[in-house]
């Protein structure tokens, strides 16, 4: 079976952002990468880069607008844009093989 991803697959590290993820994803202990700790991680990277772009004078309307300033921004080999009319942050899509065991197959 195949699906698609809107992450790029954590045991795959062709570019710069699953390499960063699984370092400090074994520097805390963890050994199982998932799809959904690489979500959790870009989109911290992206909130923090939101926050930087708000300023020191943080409402949610700032942070709002200042992430709708993030143009095509790299977190590593994944780009994410928002503008006032598009929340979505990514167009990635990858396709998965799923095996019968219920295993990811790379």
């Amino acid at each position: 079976m195949q699906i698609a991803q809107v992450m790029p697959a954590p045991w795959d590290e062709v570019n710069g952002i699953v390499k960063e993820y699984r370092k400090y994803y074994l520097q805390n202990g963890k050994r199982e990468w998932d799809y959904v700790s690489m979500e959790g991680f870009i989109a911290a990277k992206v909130f923090v880069e939101g926050l930087k772009r708000a300023g020191s004078s943080l409402t949610r309307d700032s942070l709002v607008r200042a992430l709708e300033t993030i143009n095509h921004y790299d977190v590593g080999g994944y780009f994410v844009t928002f503008t006032p009319t598009n929340h979505n942050g990514s167009e990635f899509v990858d396709l998965t093989m799923i095996s019968r065991n219920g295993r990811f197959l790379h």
